[in-house]
């Protein structure tokens, strides 16, 4: 199972992070309890049957539920009494899939002209599997299980270690704090019985390296950090020799076991062997506030050789007990095989939780792909064919939080000195526009242009992007995550399930050449929109988009002075007002100004929706070249409807909430 060709699981083992910071602030970040997962799409690894007989098997999930099926389609789940992979059915309940107690055989090669499964691609003819309801249980099942046993493994060092009462559950992290140079370490491991082949000279490489290219890499480790935070943050990693485990790999690949049992037992014994045998300082590694190491990787030799979240799986977790030497201890960790050879998206993936506790943004119970999807190395952007090796950049925000990119507020009502009219934004500027929501400063809408060049190269799409961002969204419910994409195309196809990101997600100016409130129905048919969570007006919208180039311009719409509307009617004709649609409006007042040609009559009128029709609510018909009128709006949907009742000509509409 090489680690260039399969997803590392952060396995049910970890306690991970969710952000929960005010997003108006880089002053510091705090996070709280989670876990964390990276996900898998379809991904091969290879498994050893009783007798010899090799089985390629395809993932789709995380390290709290995972499909497992052949390349044929048929489900296929570990049986421990066969100590084997049997062949899978959903149960008869629905609620879980079972062994049929058969072991499962290697599928017949298909024909030439038949297609086959890739970790790109969906399997062939797969034969139904659980519901997503069931999927979501699951995923709730494991996670409560983990909250649990983090709970227990607390609650049993309280007495002897008083002081540490955040160690265990890892309950607030400022990761801003974190210096410009971070010093992690990775311990690489071999077995008696199996010796490593990818040397240390390769593994520092592969980590540290500022030119380096090996096992098709465009960068290191160290690399990328430096590439997306414009040179704020430096990882690099100590790496140890070979230290070889006392027993042979079997011992350790028990698939009678979880993967966290056998792990942290060579996990304990490399860290005593490096502390005791080689004196090495751990003092000298970045450790958080509470003296908890940041950056601590474990490789081991060969393939994984485990079922999965088994044995020696590779996965991300809290070491217990933990290990303390020269004034610091352990907290988290990432252990993974190395195979024949590494690419550093899954690394660099991990490192996000362990050093920031930046939370995943997919969907765990695999109702759908995310929001963010592919557009972020903490959804799928480090996990396809090509930015495995090149991976995209972390989404706008989590740069925001963790210091290396600025932010300029553009909503008036927060930044007196706020810009307006036409704007520009270039990718990897390491700046950002915002549009916070006074009523609650941690809800805002990020902008930023992406260009598929750079870092960016492997984007799904290219042009200018919008984030709805609030910590208070799960990321299990597609339809309100921390980090929402405001979808281009409004299809909303990964959240929908039906890919993970294409080119028609940003706003570029060809396809769609607005953002606005979008239609009365937004929210309940669940399409893309500047409303506030609440259903409320954010008073945001943007206008004139440039197509895809490095540097997007757009025109910001919604202004201080309210929003500005023109037109031309003929004798006898009438205008709706906005752009012949609607808005949604949270209550307040309305104020409208309708400015027409001197010579003419138009009259002005607000309308509401009643749930059937458009009624008039308020008018201005004094016949003059000015009609303006003040309403004290209900939170319902309104549109304004201008009349020329004599005359013709071009007005101007002025609408302020």
């Amino acid at each position: 199972m090489p680690y260039t060709t399969r997803l590392r699981a952060i396995s049910a083992a970890c306690s991970a992070v969710l952000l929960s910071a005010l997003l108006t602030s880089t002053a510091s970040l705090w996070v709280s309890t989670a876990q964390a997962a990276i996900p898998y799409a379809n991904q091969p690894f290879q498994f050893r049957q009783p007798g010899g007989n090799t089985l390629t098997i395809y993932l789709s999930g995380n390290s709290f539920f995972a499909e497992q099926r052949l390349a044929d389609g048929r489900l296929v789940i570990y049986d421990t009494k066969l100590k084997g992979y049997a062949y899978g059915r959903v149960s008869a309940d629905g609620t879980t899939i079972e062994s049929t107690g058969q072991l499962a055989l290697a599928p017949a090669k298909a024909k030439a002209d038949q297609p086959q499964a890739t970790a790109e691609t969906s399997m062939v003819q797969a034969e139904p599997g659980l519901s997503p309801a069931a999927r979501a249980a699951l995923v709730k099942q494991a996670q409560q299980q983990l909250f649990g046993q983090q709970q227990q493994e607390h609650t049993a060092h309280l007495h002897d270690e008083p002081a540490d009462d955040a160690a265990a559950l890892a309950t607030d992290i400022s990761t801003s704090a974190l210096p410009a140079t971070v010093k992690g370490l990775t311990v690489i491991i071999q077995f008696p019985d199996q010796a490593g082949t990818i040397s240390k000279t390769q593994v520092e490489s592969f980590l540290n390296d500022l030119n380096y290219s090996g096992f098709g890499n465009a960068q290191s480790v160290r690399g990328y950090f430096r590439t997306v935070s414009a040179g704020k943050l430096d990882y690099q990693n100590s790496v140890t020799r070979y230290y070889t485990a006392k027993k042979n790999k079997a011992y350790y690949t028990d698939n009678s076991l979880s993967a966290s049992v056998r792990s942290m037992e060579l996990i304990s014994e490399a860290l005593n062997w490096l502390d005791k045998t080689e004196g090495f300082d751990f003092s000298t590694l970045t450790t958080n506030s509470s003296k908890q190491i940041l950056g601590l990787n474990f490789f081991y030799a060969g393939e994984a050789d485990s079922a999965w979240s088994k044995g020696l799986w590779p996965h991300m977790g809290g070491l217990s007990p933990k290990f303390c030497a020269d004034g610091v201890c352990t907290s988290r960790y990432q252990i993974t095989n190395m195979g024949t050879n590494m690419a550093i998206g899954t690394f660099v993936h991990e490192s996000g939780h362990l050093l920031f506790g930046w939370p995943d943004l997919y969907d765990y119970d695999g109702s759908s792909e995310g929001s963010v999807a592919a557009f972020c190395l903490m959804g799928y952007g480090a996990i396809g064919a090509q930015n495995k090796f090149k991976p995209t950049p972390p989404v706008g925000v989590l740069r925001h939080l963790a210091g290396w990119d600025s932010v300029v507020e553009l909503n008036p009502k927060l930044n007196s000195q706020a810009p307006s009219g036409l704007l520009s934004h270039t990718s990897e500027s390491h700046q950002l526009y915002r549009w916070s929501n006074p009523a609650n400063t941690a809800e805002a809408f990020y902008l930023e242009a992406i260009h598929q060049s750079g870092q960016q190269q492997y984007q799904p799409d290219q042009g200018l992007v919008v984030w709805h961002v609030d910590p208070s969204g799960d990321n299990s419910n597609e339809w309100k995550p921390y980090i929402q994409m405001e979808h281009a195309d409004g299809k909303r196809d990964p959240e929908n399930k039906r890919n993970r990101s294409d080119a028609t997600d940003l706003y570029d100016g060809n396809s769609t050449a607005e953002f606005n409130r979008n239609f009365p129905n937004a929210l309940t048919s669940k399409g893309t929109n500047s409303l506030w969570w609440n259903g409320s007006d954010s008073g945001f919208a943007l206008a004139q988009i440039s197509t895809p180039a490095p540097t997007i311009s757009f025109q910001l719409v919604a202004a201080a002075s309210g929003e500005t509307y023109s037109g031309n009617l003929a004798s006898g004709a009438q205008a709706i007002v906005p752009n012949n649609s609607y808005f949604q409006y949270g209550g307040g007042t309305l104020r409208l100004t309708l400015t027409g040609p001197a010579t003419a009559n138009f009259d002005l009128y607000l309308q509401r929706w009643n749930g059937s029709s458009w009624v008039n609510v308020a008018q201005s018909t004094s016949g003059t070249a000015k009609e303006s009128l003040s309403y004290a709006a209900n939170s319902a949907y309104y549109r304004v409807l201008i009349k020329a009742v004599s005359g013709s000509g071009s007005y101007t509409l002025k609408l302020e909430k």
